[in-house]
């Protein structure tokens, strides 16, 4: 019984002594993505602002060069330890960097441990840069997430990097969308049913949508018909809407081409064309009437220069449909009218009860 018990004991030995020194040599890096999920949890205030705490320091640490060791969970392998290093040293050199968002859409508890360790996350964090000629990048990347600790403290440390973009260019535009309109510049008349809408043109940034809309206006294609769709506190929509069988209808003979621009933008009072999908724009239209932006919490969400995101808070409109949709004019005067047609009493297909408002007709002229 004691030679049995001595052999057993013998052999747990070897065994301890073999996993100390594989220990030693590999540290035994743990894979994360062989946890097992326990419960979907859903993010609240209380972490948001935990993590916004953690990484505006782990943004400034990278910034002064102080190493990121503390952010990394320590057993994993030194292989990935390494990938996570490598991303974040190329910003070290950049003429500025700063913290600008943080969310995290994916957190739930795993099993197999205490309540200090078991809570994983997937989180996007979005920081800028400044680099030469003070261009500046916006970066997004989403990190794999474990909070560790004990009853000391907790931090939430990175597992690995799940995706991460090349940065999208965020500097200042000019932002000309806005201004009255110069002395001979060629504007546009809407006169309907409720008054009468003065809007600018951009020819210059969307030639082709400018020249369908004159043409279309000028055969007289807009006159008599309604703004069909109206909501308020959104858009107005005229031209032929889905399933009318003329959404194709244009100046070119069929659907042409987006002419989305980075210097225009859905403010309020934007004249935009309405669309299916990329590159199906025909006569369809919207003015955007929206003089607050319904969820400005959703901004840091939009990679859009900042002096934009200003004029947004400003003056409202819909930033989430930048990028989507071609702008070709802005409402200088008139703006009054437009509310009118979004304030009417719709059906729950957002068309005017009775009686929509129509479009009288459309000119042009040169602004005096």
């Amino acid at each position: 019984m004691r030679k049995s018990f001595m052999k057993s004991a013998l052999a747990f030995g070897c065994a301890l002594l073999t996993a100390l020194s594989l220990t030693a040599v590999t540290g035994f890096a743990k894979n994360y993505d062989d946890e097992v999920q326990s419960w979907q949890l859903l993010s609240r205030h209380w972490d948001e602002s935990e993590l916004k705490v953690r990484f505006e320091e782990f943004i400034k640490d990278i910034k002064e060069h102080k190493g990121i060791e503390d952010y990394i969970v320590p057993d994993i392998s030194e292989e990935e330890k390494e990938a996570i290093r490598n991303y974040f040293r190329t910003f070290e050199g950049m003429k500025d960097i700063r913290y600008t968002y943080t969310k995290m859409p994916v957190l739930h508890r795993v099993n197999g441990t205490d309540e200090y360790n078991d809570l994983r996350g997937i989180m996007e964090l979005k920081f800028q840069t400044t680099e030469a000629k003070n261009k500046v990048t916006e970066h997004t990347v989403l990190l794999k997430m474990a909070r560790l600790g004990d009853a000391q403290g907790l931090k939430w440390k990175i597992v690995g990097i799940l995706w991460k973009d090349k940065g999208v260019d965020v500097s200042d535009v000019k932002i000309y969308q806005l201004d009255k309109p110069k002395r001979g510049e060629e504007v546009c008349i809407m006169t309907t049913d409720a008054g009468v809408i003065k809007m600018r043109l951009f020819p210059e940034k969307a030639p082709i949508a400018v020249q369908n809309w004159i043409t279309l206006s000028k055969q007289g294609f807009y006159n008599g018909t309604p703004f069909a769709r109206v909501i308020k506190d959104f858009v107005i929509q005229g031209g032929a809407l889905d399933g009318s069988g003329d959404e194709a209808k244009s100046s070119y003979n069929g659907f042409f081409v987006d002419e989305v621009n980075m210097e225009l933008h859905n403010f309020n009072g934007a004249l935009c064309l309405g669309n299916n999908g990329p590159h199906t724009n025909g006569n369809q239209f919207y003015i955007v009437q929206c003089s607050k932006i319904r969820n400005e919490a959703a901004l840091p969400l939009l990679s859009l220069p900042e002096n934009v995101k200003a004029k947004y808070k400003e003056v409202g409109g819909i930033p989430e449909l930048d990028g989507r949709y071609t702008v070709l004019g802005q409402v200088y005067e008139g703006m009054d009218v437009v509310e009118k047609i979004a304030s009417q009493e719709t059906n729950q297909d957002d068309a005017p009860v009775s009686n929509p408002i129509l479009i009288q007709n459309i000119t042009f002229q040169k602004y005096r």
